[in-house]
């Protein structure tokens, strides 16, 4: 058998020990691949998916706004003038459309167009498909153009009785424009979104929007668009390779594609595959050089060696060798160097128990007394650590009570304890109380220690402290028990607000009406608490809130401090603002197009005796007189402000205009301090 030199040898260890991390790198490289190649194109489905989930509520919304104005008892009664303001008031300061139509080309009501003028008929684009306005209630239009404007509009159409004759058709149209505002949030930075509608046509795109709405999109990337939802890589219109991730919508047969330059998929991959290329090529010449050095120092070496165990072979004295190869100067020394082999295995062991985020137990007294703690141990059970202290010494147990399932366990039913007498103990928890008043919630497991003949020596226990988990948990308890408690308290003021509402009422529309006006109110008043956190909501924003949905906020002037009120306090000021607002609308200073309504907020008083005076004043309006029945709007008023001790309530009906004043005691300056919670730690 040909020999080769021990440098010949470490060299082609080197080639061997290189060559198998090329290839894992290269394996490693491929997955890589493939695993970006898929994350990007889930990235991308994803995408669609959310914008199409933005894009539909906006649908929904319309699908909603038509929905309530399909319950018009003008429409009921075949009243299309005092429909058509209806409809106007709806779309105005807006550019959104509503059109009235039979089931053929004929309109009937166009808010674009006064009433009485002549309306021109449904072209062919806006037509609907009945089939499926039957099967699904709704039907969403594909991108059609104004006849005036020419601008790119989309529709949302339900079908409405009709009070003589065969059923009519409502629709709202809005912007192709307005999807592409609504959709912009929602696509990430790099990203090209689109929309088109059933008949492959652009309706919104989050680049060059105004470029490409209405036009078709290139057939063979509609072609790749099949089915539910999917990924595929085609060209657009610029030449430019793409990962394309799409989705169709069951509700409106849009579909939602978001885009990626293919470029930007596979450039982390060929960075990758260059810097490993580099990387390998000079790991090799570096890996050939110090091979070659070590080669030669490592001969030189095995020589000494030889020569040393030649004369040990002969009797002679054997030197003790200086050289850098650990392992020839153990066999020199091998006793020395065992001594010390065992020393490093023992500060290897103390520096993982010091190091590992566990707290460690070690007994060898039968009864469990005299423990051997880690750092981690130390300071779950509050005790002083210390740098110098010898990790071996073992010390007295400190007196802790244990709790397991509401139940006191005694030191001789602990973990440590039963591993003593061959128990095995696995993931149980504990509650732990130390001498100073410390709880602690520990997971324990505990295994005994055995000699080689199968005697218990000792034992171990390993406890991971899981104090936060525990606090965790309770705090997951209270929120969900603080949940129902705000469902319950929302479901009654419903219930409330309904049966007032059908109590005062004088026909079933008219209650219908007023009580999903009031409904909605309380719903824009617990959205603004929502955003902060159900805390409580500044009163002009409430004020804002509750009174633009009714009439145009420039009818309002709001004035005085800004002032912090609580959540209870909040949703009823919201209903009796809402109350006030439309009982002006009806009767007061907004029921004109002069009249005006001044509010005025001022926070008296200091420290913990501070209330709210609230000041509703109209001018302008018709000249009012005193009512001598109380309505709902009255009663909820004083029984707001008026119940118990929150406050008070006058209105006086003055010939200008209504002025009720109120006073709110639950109320404090704006975004007052939160007191912190520091709750301590917790032991074995």
């Amino acid at each position: 058998m040909p020999r080769r030199s021990v440098r010949s040898h470490l060299l082609a260890l080197t080639a061997a020990s290189v060559v198998p991390v090329w290839l894992f790198a290269g394996y490693l490289l491929g997955q890589y691949a493939l695993h970006e190649r898929y994350r990007f194109e889930q990235d991308a489905v994803q995408t669609a998916r959310q914008v199409s989930l933005v894009v539909e509520g906006e649908l929904a919304n319309l699908h909603t706004i038509l929905d309530g104005l399909s319950k018009s008892a003008a429409l009921a009664n075949g009243d299309l003038q005092a429909f058509h303001r209806e409809a106007l008031d709806l779309v105005h300061g807006t550019n959104r459309m509503i059109v009235l139509r039979d089931l053929g080309r004929n309109q009937l009501m166009n808010t674009e167009i006064g009433y009485g003028a002549a309306l021109p008929p449904v072209t062919a684009i806006e037509a609907v498909d009945v089939e499926t306005l039957n099967r699904s209630g709704v039907f969403v239009s594909g991108v059609f153009t104004g006849k005036d404007s020419g601008e790119y509009r989309v529709a949302v159409a339900i079908r409405v009785p009709a009070p003589k004759g065969e059923d009519l058709l409502l629709s709202l149209s809005v912007p192709t424009a307005r999807i592409r505002d609504v959709l912009m949030p929602a696509v990430p930075e790099g990203w090209t979104v689109g929309v088109g509608d059933r008949d492959g046509n652009y309706v919104a795109r989050s680049k060059l929007h105004e470029e490409w709405t209405g036009k078709r999109g290139l057939p063979e990337y509609l072609e790749k668009i099949v089915g539910r939802s999917g990924s595929f890589t085609s060209r657009n219109f610029e030449g430019e390779t793409l990962l394309a991730g799409y989705y169709r919508s069951p509700r409106s047969d849009w579909f939602y594609t978001a885009n990626v330059p293919l470029s930007a998929v596979q450039a982390p991959l060929w960075r990758s595959l260059a810097a490993i290329c580099g990387i390998g090529l000079l790991s090799l010449l570096v890996s050939v050089a110090l091979g070659y050095f070590v080669g030669k120092r490592f001969t030189q070496a095995t020589s000494e060696l030889a020569r040393r165990a030649e004369a040990l072979g002969h009797g002679r004295s054997v030197e003790p060798l200086s050289t850098s190869v650990r392992e020839f100067a153990a066999i020199v020394q091998a006793m020395v160097d065992a001594e010390r082999a065992i020393a490093q295995r023992r500060y290897e062991l103390e520096a993982v128990l010091e190091t590992a985020p566990a707290a460690v137990w070690f007994t060898y007294d039968p009864k469990a007394l005299q423990v051997i703690r880690n750092r981690f141990a130390a300071e779950l059970m509050g005790l002083p650590t210390d740098a110098h202290k010898s990790f071996g010494r073992p010390e007295l147990v400190i007196d802790t009570v244990a709790v397991q399932d509401g139940h006191i366990v005694s030191r001789e039913d602990r973990p440590l304890s039963r591993a003593m007498r061959g128990q095995l103990t696995d993931h149980e928890e504990f509650a732990y109380t130390l001498p100073s008043g410390v709880e602690r919630f520990l997971l324990s497991s505990a295994r005994p220690i055995r000699n080689p003949g199968g005697g218990i020596i000792g034992a171990v226990q390993i406890s991971l402290d899981i104090t936060e988990r525990k606090r965790g948990e309770e705090q997951l308890k209270l929120l969900t028990n603080e949940l129902n408690h705000r469902v319950k308290n929302i479901l009654a003021v419903v219930q409330s607000i309904a049966s007032q509402t059908l109590r005062n009422a004088t026909s079933l529309p008219e209650a219908g009406r007023t009580l999903s006006s009031r409904l909605v109110s309380l719903a824009k008043a617990n959205d603004l608490l929502i955003q902060q956190n159900w805390s409580g909501a500044d009163v002009k924003d409430l004020i804002a809130t509750s009174v633009s949905s009714h009439a145009p906020i420039d009818r309002f002037k709001i004035s005085g401090e800004s002032v912090w009120l609580p959540p209870n306090v909040a949703l009823s000021a919201a209903m009796a603002f809402h109350e006030l607002t439309t009982n002006a609308l009806k009767y007061g200073a907004l029921s004109n197009e002069t009249g005006t309504v001044s509010i005025r907020c001022k926070l008296a008083g200091q420290k913990q005796h501070r209330w709210l005076d609230l000041e509703w004043r109209e001018r302008g309006g018709p000249p009012v007189e005193p009512v001598e029945r109380k309505g709902f709007g009255t009663q909820l008023l004083e029984r707001v402000f008026s119940s118990g001790t929150s406050g008070r309530v006058t209105l006086k009906f003055y010939k200008s205009g209504l002025v009720c004043t109120m006073r709110v005691n639950s109320a404090s300056p704006l975004n007052p301090a939160m007191d912190k919670d520091d709750t301590p730690g917790r032991e074995m």
